[in-house]
């Protein structure tokens, strides 16, 4: 699966930045699991869209919805700059991993 877009959504009232990355192929189990590794994972299997949210230690937060080609993502105030490169990297060579398994 490939990152084809990433679009700002919105400015936050709290500073922070609100970002929608979409791919070419539908979000499965994988790499939602792989996107919350050492993070808190909400995930609801049960909805009829099964729903995740990943908090992240360094405060970004990833939303989305299996089986769709989006996730919203929000990066805090703070060094949001930074998070998004460092964010942007980890995802990049969560999606090679995942193509290189599947």
């Amino acid at each position: 699966m490939k990152l084809i877009e990433v679009r700002k959504v919105e400015d936050c009232f709290d500073g922070g930045l609100r970002l929608e990355y979409r791919f070419d192929g539908e979000i499965a189990e994988p790499l939602m699991r792989g996107l919350a590794a050492g993070a808190r994972l909400d995930y609801f299997p049960d909805f009829p869209k099964p729903f995740f949210k990943i908090i992240r230690r360094d405060g970004v937060q990833i939303k989305g919805i299996l089986g769709t080609a989006d996730i919203e993502v929000f990066l805090p105030r703070l060094q949001k700059e930074e998070m998004n490169r460092i964010f942007d990297a980890e995802l990049l060579q969560l999606l090679k991993a995942n193509s290189a398994a599947g």
